[in-house]
């Protein structure tokens, strides 16, 4: 059984929109829920690459790693409804110690050391609360996306990374409290297997999202 990953170098989000309704009247009462869900696929790119050892750099330096999402099957209570639009996002990760310097080849005299693209990197908790950030106040087809909590775990086969207990606040999909959440599978592949194994055999540029298991 493949060991569970935490991907912090990932944030997939639901996209900004436009609002479809307003409310005119002094007296409107708050939209009902309307939550829409949709299967996603994405294309997730990091750079520097990710790599057992990182590269070796200094506090204060930053990676990025460009996310671009794309959804269909969208639907609510009521049926079919157009897809959302794709999402663009660029998360900006600093540069950090290595915990496994003993280890992964860097030595005790590089313990002081900052590197960007450690793998070793992805398991620790501050991946997590970098990764709710990203989302935070996200825009979502005319409303707001607020308060979600990021954890690993199972994505239907798959090991993966979930965003949940989130509500999405006015717009067009709103939904109840704590009631939003984001699925995202990494595909069983040669790549992923390398990412989860630690980077071992070689730099990782790219992380694969199975479309099959991962939901909005």
């Amino acid at each position: 059984m493949r060991r569970k990953i935490l991907m912090g170098v990932l944030a997939l989000a639901l996209p900004a929109g436009t609002m479809a309704f307003t409310q005119t009247s002094a007296f409107a009462t708050k939209a009902p829920p309307n939550p829409v869900s949709c299967t996603f696929s994405a294309t997730v790119t990091v750079s520097p690459p990710l790599s057992a050892q990182g590269t070796a750099s200094v506090k204060g330096a930053t990676g990025s790693t460009t996310v671009h999402g794309t959804y269909s099957g969208c639907t609510t209570s009521a049926g079919s409804v157009p897809n959302l639009p794709a999402t663009d996002l660029t998360i900006i990760s600093s540069a950090a110690k290595d915990p496994n310097y003993a280890t992964d080849g860097n030595g005790v005299a590089n313990k002081k050391t900052y590197y960007l693209g450690l793998c070793a990197g992805l398991t620790g908790k501050s991946t997590l609360k970098s990764l709710a950030k990203s989302v935070k106040n996200l825009p979502v087809a005319g409303g707001t996306l607020k308060g979600m909590k990021a954890s690993q775990g199972a994505v239907g086969s798959d090991v993966g990374f979930i965003l949940a207990a989130g509500t999405v606040k006015g717009g067009t999909y709103p939904t109840a409290s704590k009631g939003a959440s984001i699925l995202a599978g990494l595909t069983n592949d040669t790549n992923n297997t390398n990412l989860i194994g630690g980077c071992l055999s070689g730099p990782v540029t790219n992380i694969d999202i199975d479309s099959a298991q991962s939901t909005v």
